[in-house]
């Protein structure tokens, strides 16, 4: 036991000191070791502290790379020197003066208050003017020579088109503008203006139209849709656009659909497809024209639809349906069509004088603006201003046949001629025997008479009261008398 309590005791006194302190006591003071032992996750902490702060570093100084970068480009862009190579790019595109105004750049989109492209005498474009241009843009188009992206869109724009001179040379005929600088895939517009001819009195003027131009389509061929909008043809009366599907190939325009409507009347419409050849000045172009039950008035004009009113469809006949363009001539819009009434609807005629003078000779209300239900046929004719109604075959069973031509001049005179027939038993039942004086024998059940039309659209006139006052009444033959035998006058005569 003493042993090993020595041996405890000594064992503190190899690895410290034996001190005796103030008060007597004894204590063993032992030296600290400092701790020398390896950590590895200590160490990949700070490692990949390390890692991170460099990260960080590198990324800050990459965005602030990029941040001076982007600035530079946005500097640059919406400089005067940019500004200058834009309008640059766009003159040797379209070989068009160009204005500028309130141009802006951001990073994917450049913004225009106003471009205005002017073209010389001679070209197919007169004038481009457009507001509130916006293109989507790829970053690389800044430093490239030309531009490309999506879209290019347009908030108001007018398009002013000339007709070419009628001296025009076919081989100095002019090409449209390229603008092979500008690769976009579709420009769209959401008011278009179309003004084809002199701006004060247009030949064609669409107004507020939206429109989309593709660049390619599934045919390979620039595209252009038109929707809606309001059409005014010089000389004739204003329509609307329904829709229009338009092709270019060329110096050809394929208009694949075009549908227009009457100003006010959405049920029927008036249908063109065909080729136009804006770019030869000596050439007739030539759509083909399909009408669905439209308002006769929408054509032949609204004084004239007071007359003859009804909805009309096209039939078919040989060079007949179309309407011409011939880009010299004084009227250059002509339209050809042979027409009869729409199915469930019938054609009113009335405002001639000789229908009120039928409806009292007759005793018969339905003359004075008769109804044709059972055949209404004729051929349309309009150059300019002039209308023709030729063909006129209209009926109205057991009582009327009208046939003949009438024609309305640009000053809004009438002229023509009716073929009248009245059904003949009603020549028959009629009280005047004028009637019966002034009607040719039957033919195909009615008794004919023959009247010149006149006057002005809004006041015609016709030679019928003259044919009745100078229609001679047919005299009766008096019976042969017979020896002895007193006459039917003599028994009644009073003595």
């Amino acid at each position: 036991m003493d042993r090993l309590k020595n041996h405890s005791s000594e064992e503190p006194l190899e690895e410290g000191e034996l001190v005796t302190r103030a008060d007597g006591s004894q204590a063993l003071r032992v030296r600290k070791r400092k701790r020398r032992s390896h950590q590895p996750h200590k160490e990949q902490e700070r490692l990949q502290r390390r890692i991170r702060v460099i990260q960080v570093s590198a990324a800050l100084f990459l965005f602030l790379l990029i941040g001076s970068m982007i600035g530079s480009i946005l500097i640059y862009t919406n400089s005067a020197p940019f500004r200058l190579r834009v309008v640059q790019m766009i003159t040797e595109s379209s070989e068009a003066k160009v204005a500028l105004e309130q141009f802006r750049v951001s990073l994917t989109r450049a913004n225009a208050g106003r471009v205005t492209l002017t073209w010389p005498e001679g070209n197919s474009i007169q004038e481009l003017s457009m507001l509130g241009a916006t293109a989507a843009i790829n970053p690389s188009s800044y430093f490239g020579k030309s531009f490309t992206g999506e879209e290019i869109a347009v908030t108001d724009a007018t398009l002013k088109l000339p007709i070419l001179q009628s001296d025009q040379a076919p081989e100095s005929t002019p090409s449209a503008p390229s603008f092979k600088s500008f690769h976009f895939d579709r420009y769209a517009i959401a008011r278009l203006q179309l003004i084809i001819g002199d701006a004060a009195q247009p030949l064609i003027h669409l107004k507020e139209s939206e429109a989309m131009f593709r660049t390619s389509s599934e045919t390979s061929r620039p595209q252009l849709l038109l929707n809606h909008g309001n059409v005014s043809m010089r000389g004739w009366q204003n329509m609307k656009l329904d829709r229009s599907l338009i092709e270019f190939r060329g110096s050809e325009i394929d208009v694949i659909s075009m549908r227009l409507l009457h100003e006010s009347d959405i049920r029927g419409s008036l249908d063109l497809n065909g080729t136009i050849f804006p770019n030869h000045s000596g050439k007739t172009s030539s759509l083909a024209l399909r009408l669905n039950n439209f308002l006769l008035s929408g054509i032949v004009g609204p004084e004239l639809g007071e007359i003859i009113s009804g909805r009309v469809q096209t039939v078919e006949s040989p060079n007949s349906n179309q309407l011409t363009y011939s880009p010299n001539s004084d009227s250059p819009l002509k339209l050809d069509a042979s027409f009869t009434s729409s199915p469930s609807h019938t054609i009113e005629v009335g405002g001639f004088p000789f229908l009120a003078s039928l409806a009292r000779l007759l005793d018969d209300d339905w003359f004075e603006r008769p109804v044709f239900d059972i055949e209404a046929a004729g051929t349309l004719r309009r150059n300019g201003q002039t209308v023709f109604l030729e063909n006129l075959n209209l009926e109205s069973k057991d009582r009327m046949l009208l046939r003949g031509n009438i024609s309305v001049a640009a000053d809004k005179r009438l002229s023509g001629q009716l073929e009248v027939g009245i059904a003949e038993a009603m020549v028959r039942a009629a009280f005047n025997r004028r009637v019966d004086a002034m009607t040719r024998p039957e033919e195909e059940g009615y008794r004919w008479l023959t009247l010149k039309i006149g006057g002005h659209v809004k006041n015609p006139s016709d030679d019928f009261l003259e044919l009745l006052e100078n229609a001679k009444m047919k005299t009766v033959p008096e019976p042969e008398k017979t020896d002895g035998v007193p006459s039917f006058e003599e028994l009644i005569a009073p003595e």
